[in-house]
């Protein structure tokens, strides 16, 4: 089973006026159903370690942009992160003069390499 909650959003560098790193961050986190990865979790009773209560707890929707916010950042010199369910991906194509920011939420994944 393989199921990918996403967002990438591709932005030309030149456009009207050059947007900063953290206005792209903003905009995917604006544009990404964090909603919908909480019901997930509740769902699947997904909890991540916490410092209150039992030590577990299921993120809320502010954790959780937080999280994204975190790992889109993170992206920008790590390429690729992940964490709690999230993987955050940041490339830039200088050939084409363009940033692309993808963030995902992965509930299930697998693959298998020829060594």
């Amino acid at each position: 089973m393989y199921l990918v909650i996403s967002f990438t959003l591709q932005l030309n560098h030149g456009e009207e006026t050059e947007r900063n790193q953290i206005e792209l961050i903003d905009e995917v986190i604006d544009k990404f159903n964090f909603e919908r990865v909480h019901i997930a979790m509740t769902a699947l009773d997904w909890q991540w370690k916490t410092t209150r209560n039992d030590g577990m707890e299921l993120p809320s929707v502010a954790r959780l942009k937080a999280m994204a916010r975190h790992l889109l950042t993170e992206a920008i010199t790590e390429k690729t992160v992940g964490s709690g369910g999230f993987q955050a991906e940041y490339h830039l194509d200088l050939n084409k003069n363009q940033e692309f920011y993808a963030l995902k939420f992965i509930l299930c994944e697998t693959d298998c390499c020829d060594d």
